[in-house]
């Protein structure tokens, strides 16, 4: 009975098992039928890029995937070299370079994109910070950093890797690429803001940055046409206009240039032609006879990796001596990086000013000569010099003494940009100079071409690169820099106004009752100079008060500004000033 039990069990059993494996058989069949005949019904967006995946990167080599990848997206490789089992690349892709690292046997794919900014100990600890936010934020990115010793600078990396991407795959570590420099681009200029640091703080440190630039751009490839000691007044060119006008630009960053003018259409796509491209070219052709003016005016536009610029050249005067043309430039971010950051950071920037081309040889190097040679000439003679005479004679001659010349009487001309390739260098030399034997000379050289500078970037509205030269200028006991230096202060709402007012007014005053103690009254009892120096101090009170009264009205204390007013009222090169404001302010409040 007991066997007969486990015959049948084990029957059972059997059956069973025979009828789960025919159904295994038949769904393997079912499962094989449905990949090689297609189904009528809609698969899945997912499914369908899983699949187009796997047809499109099975067995092909990461070096492969990524070659058709570029090919596909019309990038340009600039170079590529073959690193044992690694493809390396730098390829230039929607306006960014990047470097790739493919393998030559597997399915691996790495790219990488490079963002630079220089050494501090401000930079280091938000470098550690942003590193560490932009790793943990993305899933896809690592963003680490490397200490470039060479350059002192931050090279900051932001590192892309996939095993067999898709094209839409590779397209999305593009995306995520840019949004994580954008980020880089936009934390940085910002990692300074906040209330831990002072007005002082922010502005001193903004000064900072301006001089770093300042001084860093001569050792930069960009003013390629810039050789100091021969500069030519009538060539400029592209990169020299954008290093005074704008942040700078580096070469490598230079796309294209399209130029517009009545000779039709011209593009430039050589980085080292776009940046000595030469603005004069495009209205000014030298002929046998003389020169052929374009009356028409130019159309530029030029891309770099993150901005847009456009320039606009027309005619505004030719005489005898000089062409005087007139360049509107504008900067602005690209579309896709504007996108990313808040509205009051994308801020579009545009200068316009004055270029000077000169037909003649009256303010050549060798006229300027024959000038110095006269000047020696009179002060051997005991001839009475003029004021010209005697700064030509104290700079000494030479190239550097040219270049303050023609600076100077290109900033009086409105001719800013110009005065700015002039001076620059003049400035750096006489700061860099160390000889012992002239180090007054050095400084009042330094500190006139400041001045100037500082007045060039004033008129043109480029108030941190003016700050910084003004700055230097008025240190130096420069009395005409410190007016602009407080007129730029008022202008720019800078809260350390009303201290450095409140302080020049205490001081002119002590001056001015220094003079006058040993006199009750101003008369002959004073020498020449004292009379000289009581005059201009007081013309310089009049100016403080009058700047002062104007930030009391902008800030409505009224009774200050009324104080101020009835001060002014007292003399007559202030008069009409004051008794208008005071006008005003009676109908404003009276009215009220």
């Amino acid at each position: 009975m007991e066997t007969w039990i486990i015959y049948v069990a084990t029957a059972v059993v059997i059956l069973i098992l025979g009828i789960l494996i025919q159904e295994r058989i038949a769904d393997k069949k079912a499962k094989k039928a449905a990949q090689n005949k297609p189904t009528e019904e809609p698969q899945p967006a997912a499914a369908v890029v899983t699949e187009s995946t796997e047809q499109n990167t099975t067995n092909r080599t990461g070096t492969e995937i990524l070659t058709d990848f570029l090919t596909q997206m019309g990038c340009i490789v600039e170079h590529s070299e073959v690193r044992e089992e690694w493809t390396y690349r730098v390829f230039l892709c929607q306006g960014a370079y990047f470097e790739s690292y493919t393998h030559n046997e597997n399915d691996e794919v790495l790219l990488y994109y490079r963002w630079t900014i220089p050494y501090s100990k401000k930079n280091f600890a938000w470098v550690q910070r942003i590193c560490h936010q932009l790793t943990s934020q993305n899933k896809y990115t690592k963003v680490f950093y490397r200490y470039d010793s060479e350059n002192d600078q931050f090279d900051i990396v932001v590192q892309t890797a996939a095993i067999a991407p898709s094209t839409e795959v590779l397209k999305l570590f593009i995306q995520i690429t840019f949004e994580a420099a954008r980020r880089l681009q936009y934390e940085y200029e910002h990692h300074n803001d906040g209330d831990e640091m002072t007005a002082e703080e922010l502005v001193e440190d903004a000064r900072s940055k301006t001089l770093y630039h300042r001084c860093q751009q001569y050792n930069e490839p960009m003013r390629i046409l810039a050789n100091y000691k021969y500069f030519n007044t009538n060539q400029l060119s592209i990169a020299q206009v954008i290093t005074s006008l704008f942040d700078q630009e580096n070469v490598e960053d230079m796309l294209s240039l399209t130029v517009i003018s009545e000779n039709g259409t011209d593009q430039i796509t050589q980085r080292d032609r776009i940046a000595a491209f030469d603005l004069f070219s495009t209205l000014i052709t030298k002929k046998e006879n003389g020169l052929d003016v374009s009356t028409i005016p130019v159309a530029m536009t030029l891309d770099t990796t993150f901005n847009h610029y456009t320039f606009t050249l027309h005619l505004v005067e030719q005489t005898p001596e000089n062409v005087f043309i007139r360049l509107s430039a504008m900067k602005v971010p690209y579309d896709h990086l504007q996108e990313q950051v808040p509205a009051y950071a994308y801020t579009p920037q545009s200068v316009s000013c004055l270029l000077c081309y000169e037909t003649s040889e009256e303010h050549s190097f060798e006229a300027f000569g024959k000038q110095m040679e006269a000047a020696r000439v009179a002060r051997r003679n005991g001839e009475t010099l003029t004021d010209e005479q005697h700064e030509l004679l104290k700079m000494g001659g030479g190239k550097a003494a040219y270049q303050m010349d023609e600076g100077i009487r290109l900033a009086n001309h409105g001719c800013y940009v110009q005065a700015i390739e002039l001076l620059e260098p003049v400035l750096k030399k006489y700061m860099e100079k160390n000889d012992g034997d002239q180090p007054d000379l050095h400084i009042w050289v330094a500190t006139r071409a400041a001045y100037h500078l500082g007045l060039c970037y004033y008129n043109l509205s480029i108030m941190n690169k003016a700050y910084y030269y003004l700055d230097f200028a008025r240190k130096n006991h420069n009395s005409v820099a410190q007016n602009l230096y407080l007129q730029l202060l008022y202008h720019t709402n800078d809260s350390r106004l009303l201290s450095e007012l409140n302080a020049e007014i205490s001081k002119t005053e002590s001056e001015m009752k220094s003079i006058m103690s040993s006199n009750e009254e101003l008369s002959e009892k004073l020498s020449e100079n004292e009379q000289l120096r009581y005059q201009s101090n007081e013309e310089y009170c009049l100016f403080l008060y009058k700047l002062h009264a104007m930030l009391m009205i902008r800030e409505e204390y009224i009774d200050a500004a009324y104080e101020d007013l009835q001060y002014l009222l007292q003399h007559e090169e202030t008069h009409d000033f004051a008794q208008t404001k005071i006008d005003e302010l009676d109908k404003k409040y009276n009215n009220q």
